[in-house]
């Protein structure tokens, strides 16, 4: 998988380095869209990557945004990162 970061991610709490650090290294796991979304998958249920980020599958591709702190219901409208399949 090739992981492109197409924007910083704000560190508000200390937790959100290591959560986006671990699933990066999950995800140059993957070696197929099936892979990736089970990965993606297994990894949300655990870890707190749901209350950080929102994410979601393109045509090919998978991607993610960053909550806002201020309103953890509102997301960035940049992508932090791409994952082209």
């Amino acid at each position: 998988m090739n992981v492109t970061f197409e924007h910083p991610t704000i560190i508000f709490d200390e937790k959100i380095a290591e959560i986006i650090i671990e699933f990066v290294n999950h995800i140059l796991y993957a070696d197929s869209e099936v892979t990736l979304r089970r990965i993606v998958a297994d990894y949300a249920e655990k870890s707190d990557l749901d209350k950080y980020f929102v994410y979601g599958y393109g045509s090919h591709h998978f991607w993610a945004k960053q909550r806002k702190i201020t309103d953890p219901e509102k997301v960035f409208n940049y992508r932090i990162l791409i994952v082209k399949f």
